[in-house]
């Protein structure tokens, strides 16, 4: 879409949509029978692009959108004001919650996103304002518009702040949420977040983001846009959330889990996380548990991350849908990746927290995986295999990472990247650099430790690695073993044999990294 067409109106096509979604409502939310759907559709002239600002997907109702059809953000800010009237999107501050998605979905049930046609977020488009003269649209130097993935730049990589840019698709829990052979690219920000959700399924999707004519494009500093500059692009990021009691469509109370997952069929390639799997910020959020990523292919991105925040725990209630590690019961748990590819990514595999977030990660299976990382560059140094509890310098919040019972089974790298497997411990020399700080927690006496325990069976890197960082970390050998050279004990590692006999040959990566499919 020309830029010049949302010129005069920044959402010409809102009310219309949105009517018809609210009039599609079922009032129980609870039977697919009577699930109605709206339909995006060309026009009788050809026509084939709508142009809307947010929207409230309600339950019971599906949209689809056809083939060669196109739903297409606004790039107006004031449209996602979370308060009509006063400007908090499109601005940068110390928190990133000041925009409405452009598809919302709230205590909903049996809803869905559907259809062989795009939805495009236009994050490189310079951003335009329905108020005139609008004090609140951030400038480039020359004095023409940011875009959003401007002001994502300047917000994280100059000012080290937030940036209020909108998501696609939110999903704020409830039950039985579909994704379906949609194509989603060039957001704002993440792409699709089901938060304390109960059975999500992403089916087919492709998430493309940035498409070639933004990279074509430069931002306000000159740079092409690329994967590396449209920054907070996630792909796919189940996470729970705090406990929904008021829950209209919804019987029973919602304890905030993410739970019953699955992303499968998928093709990501994205300006971070590809599939960013979340436990919640504080103990008070829920759980996320049973999840299944599945015959994907994953491309330039962050990789098939879990994390960083892992600390959601019903405040320690039991949940019987969640067995307990070592009396411990896990933030995030039961987690299975299989029959995956990563061709380009900065990371492979990784698990992610840090002492501000973190808590209990376990029951982790990762099985028949291809990774060939990036190229690495002066400032890009990929990792295939990365497990580490310091992911940022923060302050110390009690909220200590644990990563247990992590096995990987089948796992081939083919080219020369590195590797990090690194347990916690409150005395590592990481904690006491200038960066972290131990607040008003302190230092815990004596030291707090949970070492990495992790299982690698039949694990094959086709070329030397690049490095190799471990610390506190128990890792035990399938019989399939690893050809990575991880040494003895050492800085708190072991390395152990459990298992002997005949291993399996190492996967067949020769057909894995195909290209993105032709949309």
């Amino acid at each position: 879409m020309p830029d010049s067409a949302d010129a005069a109106n920044t959402a010409p096509d809102t009310s219309r949509i949105q009517a018809a979604l609210t009039s599609c409502t079922n009032a129980s939310s609870t039977g697919l029978a009577t699930n109605k759907v709206v339909h995006l559709a060309s026009g009788a002239d050809g026509a084939n692009a709508f142009l809307s600002g947010p929207l409230t997907l309600p339950g019971g109702v599906t949209l689809w959108i056809d083939r060669r059809i196109t739903l297409f953000a606004s790039r107006d800010p004031r449209q996602y004001d979370k308060t009509k009237g006063t400007a908090s999107c499109g601005l940068i501050t110390a928190s990133d919650n000041g925009c409405n998605a452009l598809i919302t979905a709230a205590k909903t049930s049996n809803s869905a996103v559907v259809g062989d046609g795009t939805i495009d977020g236009r994050g490189g488009s310079p951003l335009v304002s329905s108020l005139p003269n609008d004090p609140a649209l951030l400038k480039r130097p020359d004095g023409t518009a940011m875009s959003w993935w401007d002001i994502g730049w300047q917000a994280n990589i100059v000012m080290k702040a937030s940036q209020n840019n909108p998501r696609l698709i939110q999903i704020n829990n409830g039950r039985n949420f579909t994704l379906y052979r949609i194509t989603l690219q060039n957001a704002p920000k993440f792409h699709v977040v089901p938060s304390g959700t109960d059975h999500f399924v992403a089916w087919g999707v492709k998430i493309y983001t940035p498409t070639a004519a933004y990279e074509a494009m430069t931002n306000y500093l000159g740079a092409p846009y690329s994967t590396l500059t449209a920054k907070n692009t996630d792909g796919i990021d189940p996470a729970s959330s705090g406990p929904i009691t008021s829950n209209p469509g919804n019987p029973g109370v919602l304890t905030g889990d993410a739970s019953n997952i699955l992303i499968a069929y998928t093709s990501i390639r994205t300006g971070d996380d590809n599939v960013a799997i979340k436990g919640g910020t504080a103990p008070v959020n829920g759980r996320t548990y049973n999840v299944t990523v599945a015959h994907s292919h994953f491309y330039e991105g962050h990789g098939m991350s879990i994390g960083s925040e892992s600390a959601g725990s019903d405040n320690g209630a039991v949940n019987a849908s969640v067995s307990a590690v070592n009396g411990q019961f896990p933030s995030v748990s039961n987690v299975n990746v299989y029959d995956l590819s990563l061709n380009g990514p900065d990371n492979g595999l990784r698990i992610k927290s840090d002492w501000s977030r973190g808590g209990l990660v376990a029951n982790i299976h990762y099985t028949n995986v291809c990774i060939r990382t990036a190229t690495p560059t002066n400032s890009l140094q990929p990792q295939a295999l990365i497990f580490s509890p310091y992911y940022s310098p923060t302050t110390n919040a009690g909220l200590y990472p644990n990563f247990a019972n992590i096995t990987l089974d089948g796992i081939r790298i083919v080219n020369a990247s590195n590797y990090t497997f690194q347990g916690f411990n409150s005395a590592s020399p990481i904690l006491a650099s200038p960066d972290w700080s131990a607040g008003a927690n302190g230092l815990p006496d004596p030291p707090v430790v949970n070492p990495l325990q992790i299982v690698l069976n039949n694990v094959v890197a086709d070329a030397t690695p690049l490095s190799i960082t471990a610390s506190d970390a128990q890792i035990a050998l399938g019989q399939g073993g690893t050809t990575l050279p991880l040494g003895g004990a050492g800085n708190g590692v072991t390395v152990t044999q459990t298992a002997s006999g005949a291993a399996n040959p190492p996967v067949d990566c020769s057909l894995a990294f195909a290209p993105f499919p032709v949309k």
